[in-house]
């Protein structure tokens, strides 16, 4: 009797799901929080399931204090870029209107926010800095998988010059963040430079939304 070799689909599937996730969520029910908790719930689920975890203690060890620090501000750097560019980048003037028909007004962008910015980084480092991270020093697959799926968030909010820019824009912070982690020991670097990130982008997204 021949049995499937199932090796391949192993590989195949923890780099698709955030795409699966994210594309259900947004296109086929434009609902931002069934797109972030089945992304979220399915990491989790590929994480648990997986035989080469990385243990708690070891990814969120400290490190050294100056990268900590330095990883800190690169990633807030993320959120005054965007400040700085959004009036180039094209976005429709009924961001707005988009942003309150994927579930999100006056009394779910607070919640969302606060679930973003403390749960996403810690969850997104884990599985794409960790679980599925490479040792190289040169941009790797899953640095270009990385960025790809936001494409699907930023997808129809900005013109395509922009949309490429942002691709490379997030495989360098994919790249800049696996090295980071290599230098500290640990996930924490990327993790703390992830969360700035999160917090600028998100409340500059939040602040110009509501304007």
């Amino acid at each position: 009797m021949h049995v499937m070799n199932t090796r391949p689909f192993k590989k195949l599937l923890p780099p698709v799901i955030p795409y699966l996730t994210i594309g259900i969520g947004l296109l086929v029910f434009h609902n931002a929080w069934l797109a972030i908790l089945g992304y979220h719930a399915g990491m989790v689920a590929v994480i648990s399931l997986s035989k080469t975890r990385i243990p708690l203690k070891h990814a969120f060890k400290r490190g050294r204090y100056w990268l900590l620090f330095i990883a800190a501000l690169v990633g807030a750097g993320g959120g005054l870029l965007l400040n700085i560019l959004w009036p180039l980048l094209s976005v429709p003037g009924d961001i707005d209107s988009y942003i309150r028909s994927i579930g999100l007004n006056e009394l779910t962008w607070p919640v969302f926010l606060a679930y973003f910015i403390l749960v996403n980084p810690l969850i997104e480092e884990y599985y794409w800095r960790g679980y599925l991270a490479g040792s190289g020093r040169g941009i790797e697959l899953n640095d270009l998988l990385f960025s790809g799926y936001h494409l699907i968030v930023l997808a129809g909010q900005m013109t395509t010059i922009w949309l490429i820019v942002a691709f490379f824009g997030l495989t360098f912070a994919a790249w800049l963040w696996r090295q980071m982690n290599k230098l500290n020991g640990s996930l924490l670097a990327s993790v703390i430079s992830h969360v700035t990130a999160d917090i600028t982008v998100i409340l500059t997204i939040y602040a110009l939304a509501a304007k």
